[in-house]
């Protein structure tokens, strides 16, 4: 077996709470899809994400958890170019795109702080955790929105990306970074179950062939991590699947 396994399912596992924020907000910013009109037909979707990602850096301060991260990078990146091997070209590439990240992060104060005062945006985040309530007598503003041109539409909807942009391009930055340290090693969870004790992580990789009837289920902390498969559909009412497992696993520091 090789290092990575064809047609497979890929899971990650957060072992650290920054990292579990920064997984949350990378999963919204692909539901948010920004390069797409937003009208009738997927408006909730967009809106759900949108308000989401402004939540999740309203409980944590990602601004400067992003900032902290990239200048570790940084300063890592330096120490390998004096290594003889690494490849310059490459490492100058990656230096520079966190250096300009850096750059575009620093003047940031509060995330989306412009997005609270906006007009439309305000009234709609407060109606929408309500169960139909974007239906046009409770918002008839949104309705009004919904009917106006698409240029117009994809004018806010600029105008409130550019508010989050800078920041999710530096966490999307990160993550390249953080899953880039570890490549996958071939490992097998003996009758579904596998556990190990390592140096301190931040996230987890796991490949699993797509065909195996179960789902890994993983939990532990920087240090030491569990993982267990069960099934999809329990036999004889045992969820447990207890055959091995061949899998590829990357521990990312």
């Amino acid at each position: 077996m090789t290092g990575q396994i064809s047609s497979t399912i890929t899971y990650e596992y957060p072992l650290h709470e920054r990292v579990r924020t920064y997984l949350r907000l990378e999963h919204l910013l692909a539901a948010l899809q920004p390069e797409v009109p937003v009208d009738s037909g997927n408006y909730t979707r967009y809106f759900s994400a949108l308000f989401a990602i402004l939540d999740l850096c309203e409980r944590s301060d990602v601004r400067t958890d992003v900032q902290k991260d990239l200048d570790k990078r940084r300063a890592q990146l330096q120490i390998w170019s004096q290594h003889p091997d690494v490849n310059q070209q490459q490492l100058a590439l990656t230096s520079e795109r966190v250096r300009r990240a850096l750059q575009a992060i620093q003047p940031i104060s509060r995330v989306g702080s412009a997005l609270k005062q906006d007009r439309l945006l305000g009234p709609i985040r407060q109606r929408f955790a309500m169960p139909g309530g974007t239906c046009n007598f409770d918002l008839p503003q949104l309705h009004f929105w919904l009917h106006q041109a698409q240029e117009m539409r994809d004018a806010d909807c600029l105008r409130w990306w550019q508010e989050l942009s800078v920041l999710l391009s530096g966490l999307v930055l990160e993550l390249e970074l953080l899953r880039g340290q570890s490549r996958f090693r071939a490992l097998t969870a003996e009758a579904g179950m596998l556990q190990e004790s390592t140096e301190p992580l931040s996230l987890l990789r796991l490949q699993v062939d797509k065909d195996i009837p179960a789902y890994p289920v993983m939990s532990g902390h920087k240090q030491r991590f569990s993982i267990r498969f069960l099934r999809y559909e329990p036999v004889d009412g045992r969820a447990s699947y207890e055959q091995d497992v061949q899998l590829a696993l990357a521990l990312c520091p």
